[in-house]
């Protein structure tokens, strides 16, 4: 005989369980995977490429005198206010200098009031290529460390794999726009980059800061790799590749 009290002891189980995830939550699937960056070229080769370019001159930026060249790839940069590193510093790696580094924060959208910033890669300065300075005259010339890095699997690679989520049920985030700071240790200020010398916007201090602040990176969690690509062409011409670095300049306040 089936009474009317038939089952209803695990349908009360079966709320408390509902009622108890609904108070402590689920446990979600946060496991990272790694990406690399994509093969290119008839060698096949993986390694990406920055350059990082510092305001040189002595003028203001505002000064129709102004060229593109006034940035260069160098933490030595005697004539702009504020200098940037000496030699010295660079060589002997004060700690000014090792206290900085490039800061590459990745966002869901370029839009800066929505955006929401979801992870960072940090690229330290004693990595890079380098670049012949003077740092005494008794002395013969000495390689000093340059804003330029070719990260790989091997040598230089610290900046070059991204980590992102590998269950895409939580969140199903393929493409993200990067933006670039540098941390100066000797002023202790973040210093913010563009992917365009500022001679290049009609104005140099009013423009589009959905073109100019940003990179695009896409994900392709079928080959486990990742594409950068800039804003021209509607962000689909790609970059990071040999030849086609990802510039960026120092953006310098009017």
């Amino acid at each position: 005989m089936n009474w009317d009290f038939y089952g209803r002891n695990d349908s009360i189980e079966l709320y408390e369980d509902e009622v108890i995830k609904d108070i402590i939550g689920v446990a979600e699937d946060f496991e990272v995977m790694r990406f690399s960056h994509k093969e290119y070229g008839n060698n096949q080769s993986t390694n990406i490429n920055y350059n990082f370019y510092f305001y040189s001159a002595s003028t203001p930026v505002s000064a129709a005198t102004v060229t593109p060249n006034d940035w260069i790839i160098s933490y030595v940069t005697p004539q702009s206010i504020p200098s940037g590193f000496t030699p010295s510093q660079v060589y002997y790696y004060r700690k000014p200098f090792t206290k900085s580094f490039f800061k590459l924060d990745f966002y869901d959208t370029r839009d800066g009031q929505s955006q929401i910033n979801y992870f960072t890669i940090i690229i330290p300065v004693q990595q890079g290529r380098t670049e012949t300075a003077t740092i005494s005259a008794l002395r013969p010339d000495v390689q000093i460390k340059k804003p330029s890095f070719l990260l790989d699997f091997v040598g230089d690679k610290e900046g070059f794999f991204i980590y992102w989520l590998k269950n895409k049920d939580f969140l199903n985030l393929t493409t993200f726009y990067m933006t670039a700071k540098f941390f100066d240790g000797r002023l202790g200020v973040f210093v913010k980059m563009m992917n365009e010398p500022q001679t290049v916007p009609p104005n140099r201090f009013v423009f589009d800061n959905t073109l100019y602040f940003y990179y695009k990176v896409t994900l392709d969690y079928t080959t486990k790799t990742y594409q950068v690509f800039s804003y021209q062409n509607n962000f689909t011409s790609r970059v990071g590749i040999s030849g086609t670095p990802i510039k960026w300049y120092e953006y310098v306040n009017p």
